[in-house]
């Protein structure tokens, strides 16, 4: 199943991208971000693809991952972090609705579908119970332009996440929440 699940969702997303059409919106950009979330602290680069697809890649610590057969866990140690490295296609499909209702579209602020993979590494306090894992998500996002320099990023989804040194994984419900420092001008 995981050998079908990827390439099936950027397949979508490519099928997706071809569809693109002009912007009244304020254009998309490419953005470099600071991130602080759920997930932990780390450094992001959103870059245009198109008039209304970005790929988000980026790195940062924050919490591991316990994965067994019908369950994921998400450990937070401080002073054991786990490192992780995310990529994410978005294809973002409202942003001219609200240019035309005057609403913000500053900071590629919009709803979009995207795609995430995200590889954990185990702790770096060596707890067996958090291994490098390996998670693959589709789901419905939303970032607002907060301040002058803020973005705030939400998404919800469903994905399957494995160990990488088993044969098991499971399916699970996403949720994200981060606040975002925006580096670019």
């Amino acid at each position: 199943m995981k050998q079908v699940i990827l390439p099936l969702l950027f397949l979508t997303i490519a099928f997706c991208a071809t569809a693109q059409s002009g912007s009244g919106a304020f254009p998309l950009t490419s953005l470099s971000k600071l991130d602080l979330g759920l997930g932990g602290v780390g450094l992001s680069r959103e870059m245009k693809l198109g008039n209304k697809l970005t790929f988000l890649a980026g790195a940062g610590m924050g919490g591991g991952y316990s994965i067994g057969e019908g369950s994921v866990e998400i450990n937070w140690t401080v002073l054991s972090p786990a490192f992780y490295f995310t990529a994410s296609p978005r294809l973002y499909y409202n942003r001219d609705k609200r240019a035309m209702k005057e609403k913000s579209t500053q900071f590629n602020a919009g709803n979009y579908f995207g795609l995430g993979v995200k590889y954990v590494t185990g702790n770096i306090g060596g707890d067996p119970a958090q291994r490098s894992s390996m998670l693959v998500n589709g789901h419905w996002g939303l970032q607002r332009h907060m301040g002058k320099k803020w973005v705030f990023d939400t998404h919800v989804g469903a994905g399957y996440a494995w160990d990488i040194n088993s044969s098991f994984g499971t399916i699970y419900p996403t949720l994200e929440l981060k606040f975002s420092y925006v580096l670019n001008k």
